[in-house]
């Protein structure tokens, strides 16, 4: 079995390529509009653009899936928690189920729609519908998953005495506006 503090440490990763992954997405889909509408249509850019939004939306439920992985050869929460138990930590290991509690079914759901279409294409059921399977997920839950993850993370992290901490804020959305700044500023 991995040691806690390595588990911690993919963990860490994950959940700053969830955050960092629904931040740009949710700049580009909806903080960026309508102001920047042109701008991500111009024909220079219209395909990166396409590109990024799909890309970026897979990458959140990839992260996410990683992070609450149940197999036991993976690097996810369940392992965090046994490593945990295994090294004397049981009031770690409790206080991280505790944390993550009141996520467990908007988990369930994403990891519902991972397996059915974003690492397989599920072709018994249109991918519109896949959204909408065990009552959807809605852009706030998946943040509000990714918000209760990071705190829950960390406070491992702080419990351990780790250095390393996973990100919090919105970097990844001020960045993303910024890039959207420059370009139009370029095309006027």
């Amino acid at each position: 079995m991995a040691s806690s503090i390595e588990i911690l440490h993919h963990l860490i990763e994950e959940t700053n390529a969830a955050r960092a992954h629904y931040q740009v997405w949710w700049a580009l889909r909806n903080l960026a509009l309508p102001d920047f509408y042109d701008t991500m249509n111009d024909h220079r850019y219209v395909q990166f653009f396409h590109a990024s939004n799909s890309g970026h939306y897979k990458l959140i439920f990839m992260a996410i899936g990683k992070i609450y992985d149940g197999d036991t050869r993976s690097a996810g929460i369940r392992e965090l928690k046994a490593s945990l138990r295994a090294e004397g930590h049981d009031v770690v290991a409790d206080k991280l189920q505790a944390d993550l509690s009141s996520a467990t079914d908007q988990v369930s759901r994403l990891l519902t729609i991972r397996n059915r279409t974003v690492l397989h294409n599920e072709h018994a059921i249109a991918r519109d519908q896949v959204y909408q399977l065990d009552g959807g997920i809605t852009p706030n839950e998946i943040w509000d998953v990714i918000e209760s993850t990071t705190h829950a993370i960390n406070s491992v992290a702080d419990a351990l005495g780790h250095r390393s901490r996973a990100s919090v804020g919105n970097p990844y959305e001020r960045a993303t506006l910024s890039m959207l700044e420059r370009l139009h500023r370029g095309r006027a």
